[in-house]
């Protein structure tokens, strides 16, 4: 068949310019590969953020429950604290001790303390790596609403991802029983992607369908409010969340903190139902309320909010745990993306699955890499490229952790560690001699880094500074993770390397 003579509505474009526009394509699909990637990474580590606190501070002591009436003193501390300081704080916060976070702390603004036995302020709570490793996983260290709003599109692209994939391959599920020779690159990396997207498939549609609903929910209460006349975001979120207490007191004394947790005790411990966060708005000024948000044990929901008059007599809760299933279903969406319901036996289930999905992230794009190779010919910048969007994010976390533990590098440096060196690394490598030594370098790098952040804390702290259980879970998992890089390292295979072109097919020259 002769080809058609009719013009084609784009403009000629020269070869080079067209061969540059394919190669940015190319590094835009890898770029985005590497933010599921990361997105991914970080998740696996969050999962943990409790245990990463306690690990970060593990001197301070631990208690299983705090009496309502050390609950309403602490309050009052708080105030005195602000008054003391010429502040008139717009909400203050008391947290009681969680078997995720057993201590009692409290603060307003943007400082928060440690309270003992005797509801004194200790220690200013210090969280800077933990709120790191959060600040990745939600926003990319965005602002926070164009953050949530990118991570939560990602989320929708990974679903993509995962449902075209299957659709895609309709042998899959038969191909993940099944095993190719070693030596084979390309039909070796299929199998492991195709097995371990199957084996976690529930997982893998479950952690972006929940991660979307989570980031995306800004971006519609943003467009709902646009399309309302007289609605805002809060007005939005208010009616699945509740807008808080309503009934106010008086300038004056602090409401009944302890008459209101003796009743949550008493009448909402059936329900399972356990005090969590007492806040006061306007403490001490006209106006103030008093709300108890409750933690839900043996629920996907993360608690219930529960209002209370200035006496300390329920008045009315949000309806998170009984209420209509759309408020339940919105309510449980965070646990289930983050595994905090089942305790330390869900948690590593979901950091093993978790890694399976970085797995699959990464030997997707390392498919997709292959398959070009073997019709372009190798392109070894984007490759190196690709190994330093891989193992430059656990060497970076490494350099963060080891600055923080060892020069106390400042909470707002942490991201621009993080992602100027990210581009630095990406950047250095395109230039590297080969990708094997690339590969190892950054394995060996992060695996140092890591050894030193950890080695700095535990020596900071000494065994006797280990008081809290989770600061030893926390040092062991860091440990075998640099350990586990640097054997990966010294041992494994040389980095997938991109095959010849294939010859071309003598009937399509012809």
């Amino acid at each position: 068949m002769a080809a058609s003579s009719r013009p084609s509505v784009w403009p000629d474009l020269s070869a080079k310019l067209v061969a540059r526009m394919l190669s940015a394509h190319a590094g835009i699909g890898v770029v985005l590969g590497a933010l599921l990637y990361i997105v991914s990474l970080s998740g696996v580590m969050v999962v943990f953020h409790a245990e990463f606190a306690r690990w970060e501070q593990p001197h301070i002591t631990e208690v299983s429950a705090a009496s309502p009436e050390l609950a309403a003193r602490s309050a009052q501390t708080l105030l005195d604290h602000a008054s003391a300081a010429g502040e008139t704080p717009d909400r203050i916060s008391v947290f009681l001790p969680t078997p995720d976070s057993p201590r009692l702390a409290g603060g307003y603004g943007d400082t928060y303390w440690f309270i003992d036995e005797s509801a004194a302020l200790g220690e200013t709570i210090d969280h800077g790596f933990s709120e790191f490793l959060i600040d990745l996983h939600y926003y990319l260290h965005l602002p926070s609403t164009l953050g949530l709003i990118v991570v939560g599109l990602l989320g929708v692209m990974m679903l993509a991802l995962v449902v075209s994939g299957f659709l895609a391959h309709p042998r899959v599920f038969r191909d993940a029983f099944r095993s190719h020779k070693p030596g084979n690159g390309q039909l070796s990396l299929a199998d492991r992607h195709n097995r371990l997207s199957v084996w976690g498939a529930p997982f893998h549609i479950m952690i972006p369908l929940t991660g979307a609903a989570l980031g995306l929910a800004t971006l519609v209460a943003l467009t709902l409010a646009q399309t309302q006349p007289g609605m805002t975001v809060n007005a939005m979120f208010d009616t699945v969340f509740g807008p808080g207490a309503e009934d106010t007191a008086a300038a004056g004394p602090l409401p009944d903190i302890a008459q209101a947790l003796r009743v949550v005790e008493s009448d909402f411990a059936d329900a399972g139902l356990t005090p969590w966060i007492v806040q006061i708005e306007n403490p001490g000024q006209d106006g103030q309320t008093l709300q108890i948000l409750t933690a839900a044990n043996q629920r996907l929901i993360f608690g219930e909010y529960l209002q209370f008059s200035p006496d300390g007599a329920f008045i009315g809760k949000t309806g998170l745990d009984d209420g209509a299933f759309g408020q339940q279903a919105t309510a449980s969406v965070y646990n289930l993306h983050f595994g905090n319901w089942g305790g330390v036996p869900v948690k590593l289930i979901y950091v093993a699955l978790g890694l399976a999905l970085c797995v699959v992230c990464v030997s997707g794009v390392q498919l997709w890499l292959y398959k070009r190779a073997r019709k372009k010919g190798p392109q070894p910048r984007l490759e190196r490229s690709w190994i330093a969007l891989v193992w430059g994010p656990p060497a970076l976390t490494g350099l963060v952790l080891a600055l923080d533990r060892v020069l106390g590098l400042a909470d707002a440096a942490m991201p621009a560690v993080f992602w100027i060196g990210l581009l630095i690394i990406t950047g250095l490598s395109m230039f590297t001699p080969s990708t094997a030594m690339l590969s190892r370098g950054l394995k060996l790098s992060g695996s140092a880094l890591i050894l030193i952040g950890a080695g700095a804390h535990f020596l900071a702290y000494g065994v006797s500074g280990y008081q809290s259980p989770a600061a030893w879970g926390v040092f062991a998992g860091l440990m075998i993770s640099a350990l586990a890089l640097g054997v990966n390292a010294l041992t494994a295979s040389t980095p997938l390397r991109a095959p010849k072109p294939a010859p071309a097919d003598p009937q399509v020259q012809a």
